[in-house]
């Protein structure tokens, strides 16, 4: 009985100290995945900022054109 005793506590720490490893890592998860979101949200921004540039290029080379038509 007292062996039985012995095996169920040492199977009670094993569990606590499992359960504290799944919960550090279901914490660590947690953090990736919300700066994973908030790369993902800055990608995003920066793939907009560089349209916006393309198009304002675009614009401007329109501009300079009609420019330097304009004084032929």
């Amino acid at each position: 009985m007292a062996e039985l005793a012995k095996a169920h506590k040492r199977l009670r720490r094993e569990n606590a100290s499992l359960r504290a490893g799944v919960d550090a890592r279901e914490r660590r998860v947690r953090e990736l995945e919300a700066q994973i979101r908030a790369l993902n949200q800055r990608r995003q921004e920066a793939g907009k900022r560089l349209d916006e540039l393309i198009h304002r290029v675009g614009q401007l080379d329109a501009q300079l054109g009609a420019a330097v038509a304009g004084k032929r």
